[in-house]
């Protein structure tokens, strides 16, 4: 049994204490609260495994504290231990979400039995040592990680459509990726469609498919990507960007689940799971009339939102980490540690680009750099600055501009790179810079 942070609540210091030793004899490391608030900041702030918890409290209750983590932190094995042992209590705790219901007194033996049929409930939860979470390629174990591989795990066996949503370089597709993958579905296709990379009439055609004469240059009837995803998913990354009549014709696969190629009156049935993924307020877009609201209705059947990294630090050491292990191996080179002191750096860096600026630091770090990563080896963008004494402020446009450049001149001058990191799409960088000069 490996040692897991355990949170014990109960408003007898008496109680608290004994449960301490017991389970520092175990070779866990607890958490103790008096009340139910002290105990919800603690699962706020830290990486819990176990949560045992008298139910006989001033105020709220432990009962509420079951329901509340429960909901909240469903993975968290919960442990109930009262000196009011009725069946009422038991029942009630159960039914809360509690796994083992224990009465006091309790010898050492019950607690140590109570814990392992608790903790045996959820194994795949607790499966490495770290608290840290591997899934489907994905790495973390902060409750914005835990809540949205929740919400994957509930929503991967069926054919729901779903929207992604989040800043650029969070991981949208990874999320899809991981819904198909591991869910029901993983036998049929995967198909991924960027719907602002192409010119209008060529996405329409790419989608749906066309017949033969349809329009010039098709010189053959072709099927479109929605009709080869059948059977499995089809992926729409920044769906935001998708012309209004492309939109329209993404509305009618939604409704009826058929897809009609350009230039042919019939309809082809088509059975597939639609994921959409977007950047974009598309909310704002629809009330600017950019995009269609009866399509954003249809496709926001399930919201998934994949958090800025600047939201989950606790995932930066572990996906910088990860990142180490995969870089090392693909260029045979030794895998370095992290270093406290960077370990810091990295932490407190706000991260705009997010979990894909972070892989391209790591991936720079393991070709050009020799040994353990230190503060000398990271980039001087994560280092703490100083402004200079009476440095003149400029104006917004200009800060701008300077950002712009900066990012730029990091990415080799790759304008796709580049908006990537700053959040926007190609046109929009393009733009700023024409009106920056």
């Amino acid at each position: 049994m490996r040692k897991e942070n355990v949170l014990i609540v109960d408003d007898d210091y008496d109680m608290l204490e004994l449960l301490h030793r017991h389970l520092r004899a175990m070779e866990f490391h607890t958490y103790r609260a008096s009340s139910v608030h002290e105990a919800i900041e603690i699962l706020q702030g830290g990486s819990i495994d176990l949560l045992i918890t008298d139910l006989q409290m001033p105020g709220i209750n432990g009962l509420e504290l079951i329901r509340y983590a429960r909901e909240h932190y469903p993975e968290i094995p919960k442990l109930v231990v009262t000196g009011f042992p009725t069946v009422d209590n038991a029942v009630g705790a159960i039914k809360a979400g509690a796994l083992e219901f224990l009465s006091k007194p309790f010898t050492g033996e019950e607690l140590r039995s109570a814990i392992r049929k608790s903790i045996a409930e959820t194994a795949p939860a607790l499966s490495n040592s770290s608290g840290i979470t591997s899934y489907a390629g994905m790495t973390g174990h902060s409750p914005h990680f835990r809540n949205m591989v929740d919400v994957i795990e509930r929503v991967k066996d069926n054919r729901a459509t779903i929207l992604i949503t989040g800043e650029s370089g969070t991981g949208k597709e990874l999320v899809a990726r991981a819904i198909h993958f591991e869910g029901a579905f993983a036998s049929g296709p995967f198909i991924a469609v960027n719907c602002g990379a192409l010119p209008e009439h060529w996405l329409a055609s790419e989608l749906f498919g066309c017949a033969k004469g349809s329009f010039t240059g098709a010189n053959e009837a072709r099927a479109g990507l929605f009709e080869k995803a059948d059977g499995g998913t089809i992926f729409l990354d920044e769906i935001g960007n998708a012309p209004l009549n492309v939109q329209a014709r993404m509305l009618r696969v939604l409704q009826e689940r058929e897809v009609s190629r350009i230039g042919e009156s019939h309809a082809r049935p088509v059975s597939i799971r639609i994921i959409a993924a977007t950047n974009a307020d598309l909310s704002r877009m629809v009330a600017s009339g950019a995009f269609r609201e009866d399509l954003y209705y249809r496709l926001n059947v399930v919201n998934i939102e994949t958090p800025p990294l600047r939201d989950r630090p606790q995932d930066i050491v572990p996906l910088a980490e990860m990142f180490i292990r995969k870089y090392s191996t693909e260029f045979s080179r030794p895998a370095p540690a992290i270093l406290p002191d960077a370990r810091t750096l990295l932490e407190r860096h706000s991260w705009p680009g997010n979990v894909r600026e972070l892989e391209n630091v790591i991936q720079r770090l393991v070709i050009l750099h020799d040994g353990d990563i230190g503060i000398q080896a990271l980039p001087e963008n994560l280092k703490y600055a100083i402004e200079k004494e009476g440095q003149p402020l400029q104006p917004l446009r200009e800060v701008e501009r300077d950002h712009i450049m900066k990012v730029l001149s990091h990415c080799g001058n790759n304008k796709t790179r580049a908006a990537e990191i700053l959040g926007i799409d190609r046109k929009t960088l393009r733009l700023k810079l024409g009106e920056n000069g």
